[in-house]
């Protein structure tokens, strides 16, 4: 593989505004439950002591996807030439084993009957543009880049309501919140 693509995500700056969402709905069309990207608030601590952040979920590009090696049909894939978990949406037979993926990244299409996930905006990377959701987000807490570029900007693979990293090995690095 050339090149990984992977998000950056600077939990310190995201405040659950959700206009990653509204890119990613108005750049694709997707129908009201199908989102594929989605802003998770997460809440740590105990009273007095609390404190919420968010997190901006959507595919994370695995090295190892657990959603590919569940498609029965081949329908889910992993490009070679730049990492991107993609899918073949006239392979896909709506059986939904797809959601093994440990991060909620498929989604069901009601009005298709298959599947819907994120892309990374793969249309827009060949153009050299940033992802829909990523040129949306007002503070600045999204990014793309080669796995190269954003675990250069920070390390962390998880923060707190992100599932287990070991599990898929995902293409995210986190600047963790407060």
């Amino acid at each position: 593989m050339a090149k990984q693509h992977a998000w950056y995500f600077n939990q310190f700056n995201c405040i659950g505004c959700r206009a990653c969402e509204a890119g990613c709905k108005q750049e694709f069309d997707v129908p009201v439950g199908v989102r594929r990207r989605r802003v998770v608030a997460v809440d740590t601590g105990t009273y007095p002591n609390v404190k919420r952040d968010y997190v901006s979920m959507a595919c994370n590009h695995c090295a190892e996807p657990a959603c590919v090696k569940a498609c029965p049909t081949g329908a889910l894939y992993k490009r070679a030439e730049d990492g991107l978990v993609l899918f073949h949406v006239e392979k896909c037979v709506g059986c939904q084993r797809c959601r093994a993926c440990p991060y909620g990244a498929p989604q069901y299409h009601p009005e298709t009957g298959k599947i819907d996930k994120c892309t990374l905006c793969a249309h827009r990377l060949e153009k050299g543009l940033a992802p829909a959701c990523a040129l949306t987000c007002m503070g600045l807490a999204l990014e793309s880049g080669t796995l190269e570029e954003v675990k250069a900007k920070a390390r962390a693979r998880a923060v707190p309501g992100f599932a287990d990293p070991s599990l898929t090995n995902p293409s995210i690095r986190f600047k963790p919140g407060r």
